[in-house]
């Protein structure tokens, strides 16, 4: 479960739920890009077209934006700061490198759960990006893979496994 903004919990293996909540987070970083960080951004207009096309078009180049407000506090297991860890989807992975090589991801992190029954962070909000390029170098250079467990039987179409990659590896456009 993850806690929204509006204090409600909601079920993270819910994709449909995800998917449309998705679009409005999507409106507020294109939103905070021009206004805040002076950065141009937009929708994709393909996604008029292509449901699934990548989400924005961010300083002039494709791009996706991942969204994440729980750390992920299974990393410390892995040797990982879950404070500074987010978790990439292999069905992603493999997407974009069969059909996007070239499309920026952004992760725009606000941790709104700062402790669970595996431990405690301090919060971290910011915005960081990285060229596919780079997010596949990690990956092939090894990065960790988490197997959900409670995935294995799904049906929605949620990713059975993340990669866990560092913020260190990213271009951080704002943190706080």
């Amino acid at each position: 479960m993850t806690q929204r903004n509006d204090g409600i919990i909601h079920d993270t293996e819910d994709k449909h739920w995800w998917c449309h909540h998705g679009l409005e987070l999507e409106r507020r970083f294109v939103a905070l890009c021009n206004d805040r960080l002076n950065v141009p951004a937009q929708e994709n207009p393909e996604k008029q077209h292509d449901p699934y096309a990548p989400d924005l078009i961010v300083a002039g180049r494709v791009a996706d934006l991942k969204v994440q407000n729980t750390p992920f506090f299974l990393s410390s297991r892995y040797g990982m700061d879950p404070r500074r860890t987010v978790t990439f989807n292999r069905k992603d992975y493999e997407r974009y490198r069969m059909l996007y090589p070239g499309i920026d991801i952004y992760f725009w992190v606000d941790w709104t759960q700062t402790q669970s029954q595996f431990g405690r962070v301090e919060h971290l909000a910011g915005i960081y990006r990285l060229p596919f390029a780079g997010v596949a170098r990690l990956i092939e250079d090894g990065a960790q893979e988490h197997h959900y467990k409670h995935r294995y039987g799904d049906s929605q179409g949620n990713a059975k496994s993340s990669f866990l990659l560092s913020l260190d590896a990213f271009e951080t456009l704002f943190e706080r």
